[in-house]
């Protein structure tokens, strides 16, 4: 996972994001991850993205290739709520386990969070299993749209 700051991207870069924000992927997003179908589209995703969260691109090891992203949006000092998402042809191979791992060791590392927070939508079941399988509890929800996922990074 590499972090990625503000500021002026590679045409790679803002081309790998047209090609995973494809309909199936960001059908259980938020809007505005949707309809991301040029280089001006993915240039005003990323600095949207960038300047509400921190943004991490997800890099296959073997080609350097961007197969997804990671969004950490930090709601307060103990609380960060967790996005993430892969291209479609990442699905069901185990990266997704694999990222997840790896932030929740990131952020541990870093110990400023206390708390991480994942929303998915109610028919996302993968990663809802997922989730669930890496310790994240289901919490209660008023959205029956969407479900919360908490983890405890510590206990003080």
């Amino acid at each position: 996972m590499v972090e990625v700051f503000s500021g002026t991207l590679e045409t790679e870069t803002l081309v790998s994001i047209t090609e995973l924000l494809t309909t199936k992927v960001v059908e259980s997003l938020p809007p505005y991850f949707r309809n991301i179908n040029s280089l001006s589209d993915a240039q005003d995703w990323y600095k949207k993205m960038v300047s509400e969260s921190r943004l991490f691109m997800v890099k296959h090891t073997g080609t350097n290739t961007t197969i997804g992203f990671v969004f950490v949006f930090v709601g307060n000092d103990a609380d960060a709520h967790i996005g993430y998402l892969l291209g479609e042809s990442y699905w069901c191979k185990g990266y997704a386990t694999e990222l997840l791992k790896g932030l929740i060791d990131f952020i541990k590392h870093e110990n400023k969070i206390k708390r991480l927070i994942a929303g998915v939508a109610t028919n996302n079941i993968v990663s809802s299993k997922l989730l669930h399988k890496l310790g994240f509890v289901k919490s209660a929800s008023e959205n029956d749209e969407t479900d919360f996922y908490e983890y405890q990074l510590s206990q003080t």
